[in-house]
């Protein structure tokens, strides 16, 4: 996937400046594909250029605002690439990745690792659920703006796919909390002698600590 199709998604249900879809990227769009708007600028002219958006400044924008809009080209385009094989990204985990070598560390540093994951997972899943809710209220901003633009006969496959796809995201983080409290019974059930003690690292003293040090020592 590229940026490309998360822009063109997000016209496909209203037409938006850039500076609307950088905003929407910030708050919530971003949960599936991050962007800044240094990076949504520039798309929005190469996809004007191929002809899959157009774009009209706003006679009602004090800041004659440019807003985009896709074209049947654009259309035709998502449509293609929504309805195409999965690209799979490689796997990139870096929280596990620091647990596998983390048999360097005593239980206290295990332990924090995985509360911060659970912390972590736990925010996730309240942002999720309340997602989850304003779908329910049809209060979501986007959907209120994909259901204007659809027919109603549409909006219950509207609603019903952004519930499940939303349920997703909702299972993959109850997934990570179930998976945190197996990892601390796991940790809590080992013994003193599973986790040896490792010995301290040696504490680096800074040139200014040094000095000082040197100071006190010269009666300085």
């Amino acid at each position: 996937m590229s940026l490309r199709y998360a822009i063109l998604g997000f016209l496909s249900s209203t037409p938006s400046t850039g500076y609307d879809l950088g905003r929407a990227f910030s708050l919530g769009a971003g949960a599936y594909w991050e962007a800044s708007t240094s990076q949504i600028y520039p798309e929005l002219r190469r996809l004007e250029e191929e002809g899959l958006i157009e774009g009209k400044v706003s006679q009602s924008d004090r800041l004659n605002r440019c807003v985009y809009r896709l074209t049947t080209a654009g259309k035709e385009d998502l449509k293609r690439w929504v309805e195409s094989e999965i690209n799979y990204p490689p796997e990139r985990d870096p929280e596990r990745i620091q647990l596998l070598f983390l048999d360097e560390s005593d239980r206290d540093t295990i332990r924090q690792h995985i509360e911060r994951h659970r912390a972590h997972y736990e925010r996730v899943l309240a942002a999720w659920r309340a997602v989850q809710q304003s779908i329910h209220d049809r209060t979501h901003p986007r959907l209120k703006d994909r259901l204007a633009s659809h027919d109603r006969r549409e909006w219950k496959l509207i609603i019903g796919l952004k519930q499940l796809v939303t349920d997703g995201d909702i299972g993959r983080a109850e997934f990570e909390l179930r998976w945190c409290k197996q990892a601390l019974d796991w940790l809590d059930r080992l013994s003193p002698q599973d986790i040896p003690s490792k010995p301290k690292p040696a504490r680096r003293v800074t040139a200014e600590k040094r000095r000082k040090s040197v100071k006190r020592v010269v009666g300085g």
